[in-house]
């Protein structure tokens, strides 16, 4: 297994060595896969010459060693060739291609999504990032004064900020937990929220992986505890989801939000919020949308005026992070 010393100094190094993009990156870079298929992972982490094929499937900037990945990732070159193809035929005639054309393939992306997720395409909402999928949820359960929301210190700092709003705005209670890092067991994080329950607790928000410490929590285990209390329990997946697999029945959760402009690769400004069917006329929209739309997913997607490029081009990127595993 390499360490990381070894990883840092052969990184600095391909980062200098390696050619920019080649047209034959993508084939090429998934024809290694192929040939590797049957390979060990450590075996295969090893491979500089398998990773170097995909390195080259990224224009990337190679001056610098990128070891933060927690934030956004650049995108493949062909995945962006493919949004800007998409921009440059929306822009020559807007109020046609954007709406007519290009906005109806979103279909075909929310079933590639669900598909991978494993869930219904009917619960699969395609959204902008991590955060509006998060503050959708935050932001439209019905809550009351003195209900209350259970959440750690490590949760993202944004969706405290939304959770803290509604404390400061309508009065509810928010309980943040702390847990020593690393904890001692998974057990020791589902006891953590367990003993912190009271009579007035609604919510528990969980981030799936935190983005502090990389720690990652038993999200089916909280979820289901939970759950026998009435207890409605919201995923944060920003830094899970193609991080490492998992579905929608191995986690059992009914919210679960994510940006895809990280681990999938997908361009700048995509995610997904996932719904189950029964609980989506309960969660309002972040954005009004028509009372038809009460129990449909696509409620939460009345954005407004929106490109269609970018979540359309978010196809490309899961093919290509399916081919290269």
């Amino acid at each position: 297994m390499t360490s990381r010393r070894d990883f840092v100094a052969r990184a600095a190094s391909l980062a200098v060595a390696l050619p920019g993009f080649r047209p034959d990156a993508i084939a090429r870079a998934l024809g290694t896969r192929r040939d590797t298929a049957t390979v060990a992972a450590d075996a295969l982490a090893d491979d500089e010459a398998y990773w170097g094929e995909i390195q080259r499937a990224f224009d990337a900037d190679r001056t610098m060693v990128n070891l933060n990945n927690g934030g956004v990732c650049p995108t493949p070159t062909h995945v962006l060739e493919a949004m800007i193809r998409d921009l440059r035929f929306s822009n020559e005639l807007p109020v046609h291609h954007m709406w007519n054309v290009l906005e109806p393939r979103i279909e075909s992306v929310r079933r590639d999504l669900a598909h991978d997720f494993g869930c219904d395409p009917e619960e699969m909402a395609i959204v902008r990032n991590a955060s509006e999928a998060l503050e959708t949820m935050i932001l439209g359960l019905d809550l009351e004064r003195g209900d209350e929301v259970l959440v750690t210190n490590q949760n993202y700092g944004r969706m405290l900020t939304t959770w803290d709003q509604r404390v400061r705005r309508e009065g509810i209670v928010l309980t943040q937990l702390s847990f020593p890092v690393p904890p001692p067991s998974q057990e020791f994080l589902v006891e953590l929220f367990r003993r912190a329950i009271t009579p007035r607790t609604k919510v528990i928000e969980i981030t799936h992986i935190t983005n502090l410490t990389g720690q990652i929590f038993p999200v089916r285990e909280i979820t289901a505890m939970a759950r026998e209390r009435g207890i409605t329990t919201f995923i944060d997946g920003a830094h899970a989801y193609a991080h490492f697999p998992f579905t929608r029945d191995e986690l059992g959760v009914d919210y679960y939000g994510t940006s895809l402009h990280k681990w999938l690769l997908a361009p700048i400004g995509t995610g997904f919020l996932y719904v189950r069917k029964e609980r989506q006329p309960g969660l309002w929209p972040l954005m009004a949308a028509p009372k038809k739309l009460d129990d449909n997913i696509r409620k939460y997607e009345e954005i407004g005026t929106h490109p269609a490029a970018n979540h359309n081009a978010i196809s490309a990127a899961l093919a290509f992070h399916r081919g290269i595993g």
